[in-house]
């Protein structure tokens, strides 16, 4: 079985980028459903402008009407068209054919209310709970890191028509000679017992299947679809050419997504494969910001990679805590030093046995 180093895909957008992608697409994803159940619910969505707008005229009764940047007050505190206008664009992108002004009178609705259940939250004294102070320390380290990564990706220029198509040149595997592959998949958690398998030595999947059946190790067979135009070209190559013999020859790699409490071995074999070209404008578009992507992330990683040297010696660690390199090297140790011992104990117990029973036949002949 050949084994993959690379990451099953791009790789181009590790650590903080893709991180800010997740979070990036859980919101789009909300929002998303917010204006399906507003458009689905709309009757009540207007009940909610009106609840609100008569909020807003017993407010305005005893303060006179907001003036200028400030387009509503809530029991004397302030909404300011900017913090609208940021709602509302959120909204407006999963909002297609919705009046801008009902998008702006729902995104105010949100600050509105966002503004009343936090005041009743202070009220309840919850933002001084620890779990409080912790999510929100946190959320403004998050923030922040996005604004430095927004920062370093504004100083990154477009990217010239010309590079990109020099790119597209040179990697036919993502765009002229792009390949949709069918996988036949196995996925498992990468554990310890994975060390005592020879799955170098499987020829298929079957023999694949039946190691990790004998060895007692769950995981999951199914079919998977990959598209060489989303992934890393140096490993869509390697999959090609083990694709192209007459019996496929299983590969694996391994990957750690988001959330998996490990990382997750991907064993496959190509049952499957088509060519779908991705050419013309579309491809040079892609190009281009496919290229200035890894800009990106080349500096934001440098970036890191700085900080990392700037504050080394810096950061002192409690016992018991350190690098996940130093962590792993001392658990690696551990788990070899009780292998060790297991080995020689086993090893006295069978000197024992063999012992005892030499010694036997010889008590037994004095009787």
């Amino acid at each position: 079985m050949a084994r993959l180093l690379a990451r099953r895909h791009t790789g181009i957008d590790h650590g903080w980028q893709a991180r800010q992608e997740e979070a990036t697409a859980a919101s789009h994803g909300r929002i998303k459903h917010e204006m399906e159940t507003m458009m689905a619910n709309f009757p009540k969505q207007l009940l909610l402008l009106s609840a609100t707008g008569l909020l807003l005229a017993a407010c305005n009764e005893k303060a006179g009407k907001p003036e200028g940047q400030v387009v509503a007050t809530v029991d004397g505190q302030e909404v300011t068209i900017n913090e609208v206008s940021m709602e509302a664009n959120g909204i407006a992108n999963q909002a297609g054919g919705v009046s801008q002004k009902l998008i702006e009178s729902v995104g105010l609705a949100r600050v509105i209310e966002r503004k009343m259940l936090a005041a009743e939250a202070r009220k309840r004294k919850l933002d001084q709970s620890p779990q409080f102070v912790l999510a929100k320390a946190r959320n403004d380290e998050n923030l922040l890191v996005q604004a430095l990564q927004a920062e370093v990706a504004g100083k990154v220029s477009t990217t010239p028509r010309e590079q990109a198509q020099k790119f597209i040149e040179e990697n036919p595997i993502i765009f002229g000679d792009r390949r949709i592959l069918i996988l036949d998949q196995i996925q498992l958690l990468q554990t310890p017992l994975m060390e005592k398998i020879p799955l170098a030595d499987a020829k298929n999947m079957v023999a694949v299947e039946r190691m990790l059946l004998d060895a007692n190790i769950e995981f999951r067979r199914a079919p998977q679809q990959i598209d060489t135009l989303l992934l890393d070209p140096r490993l869509s190559k390697e999959i090609v050419r083990l694709a192209q013999g007459p019996n496929g020859e299983p590969f694996m790699f391994t990957d750690q997504p988001a959330g998996a409490p490990a990382p997750i071995v991907y064993i496959n074999v190509v049952s499957e494969q088509k060519t779908e070209p991705f050419i013309g404008e579309r491809a040079i578009s892609y190009a281009q910001q496919l290229i200035q992507r890894q800009e990106i992330s080349k500096r934001l990683q440098a970036e890191l990679t700085r900080l990392r040297e700037l504050n080394n010696g810096k950061i002192i660690y409690a016992a018991g805590y350190d690098t996940p390199e130093k962590t792993a090297q001392a658990l690696d140790k551990a788990t070899a030093a009780t292998a060790k011992e297991k080995a020689a104990q086993e090893a006295r117990a069978k000197a024992g046995a063999a012992k005892a029973a030499a010694a036997k036949p010889a008590g037994s002949a004095a009787k």
